[in-house]
């Protein structure tokens, strides 16, 4: 009897555990990086490299994310969202900087003629691409 109760204390405390991680996952939210601040390309290798300016320290995974379209845009312009995991808890407070790369996987398409990455608010950029 003994054993039944404390095996079945642990089950209800890997069951809380398990739904505290489960909340703390969903609590952590991906926004926009509220500015922009540089944008480079490498054209030969494909890549666009992104810095950008975060509040606080803390926050994690940034990325950048190409918006898809159904036609492609008259002005020839791609857009992009700079996004990043907000932190939770207790974090320094003192403006972080934040960075991510895109590879376009070969070549930039053709019709692309510059990009514009969306942070939040006034936080957008646009840069054209010199070929």
């Amino acid at each position: 009897m003994r054993t039944l109760r404390c095996i079945s204390q642990v089950a209800s405390g890997l069951l809380l555990a398990a739904a505290i991680a489960v909340s703390t996952a969903d609590a952590q939210e991906q926004v926009n990086v509220p500015k922009i601040q540089s944008v480079k390309f490498d054209l030969k290798a494909g890549t666009m490299e992104v810095t950008g300016e975060v509040p606080t320290g803390g926050y994690k995974d940034p990325q950048i994310i190409r918006v898809e379209y159904i036609k492609q845009p008259d002005d020839g312009i791609q857009d992009f969202n700079f996004v990043a995991t907000k932190p939770d808890g207790i974090v320094t407070q003192v403006i972080s900087k934040v960075s991510a790369k895109y590879d376009w996987k070969g070549e930039i398409p053709a019709w692309i003629k510059g990009v514009r990455i969306h942070g939040s608010g006034d936080g957008v950029k646009v840069m054209k691409i010199e070929r």
